[in-house]
């Protein structure tokens, strides 16, 4: 009993000192800081800046898909970068930029005949910050 208060005394000590790590830590410089996603969508089309055609399941006959994404906080002009994955394998990255506080930008990906199963898109800052990943399956 006593090995297993010991153990669980361990424990939350780490878990203490992890939340307590980030505060502790001085800040590092990113161009990069202070930028969210306000929206990602997978679409058929963009129009007028917009995304048509929204889904998460999408048929084999669509030939071309687009990643949109809405950027919001950046203080400087940087960059996005879409990594697009089909079944786990990276099948393409798309550097996009970023020119002002609120922006909106979008990369797309030929759909092959052969390309249906699971895709995702990660959406990472220039510096390699994950910032979201969205996942839409075509068939």
């Amino acid at each position: 009993m006593r090995h297993v208060k010991h153990k669980v005394m361990v424990v939350i000590g780490m878990v203490l000192f992890l939340f307590c790590l980030p505060s502790t830590l001085p800040a590092q410089e990113s161009t990069t800081a202070g930028i969210q996603l306000a929206e990602t969508i997978i679409c058929r089309s963009i129009e007028n800046r917009m995304p048509i055609g929204s889904g998460s399941v999408f048929s084999v006959g669509a030939e071309r898909l687009f990643c949109f994404t809405k950027v919001i906080g950046a203080t400087d002009e940087t960059t996005v970068i879409h990594h697009w994955y089909l079944n786990g394998k990276l099948k393409s990255s798309v550097t996009l930029p970023v020119k002002s506080a609120s922006w909106r930008t979008w990369s797309s990906k030929e759909i092959a005949p052969n390309e249906t199963g699971d895709w995702m898109v990660e959406v990472m800052t220039a510096d390699g910050q994950a910032l979201e990943s969205i996942i839409f399956f075509v068939q």
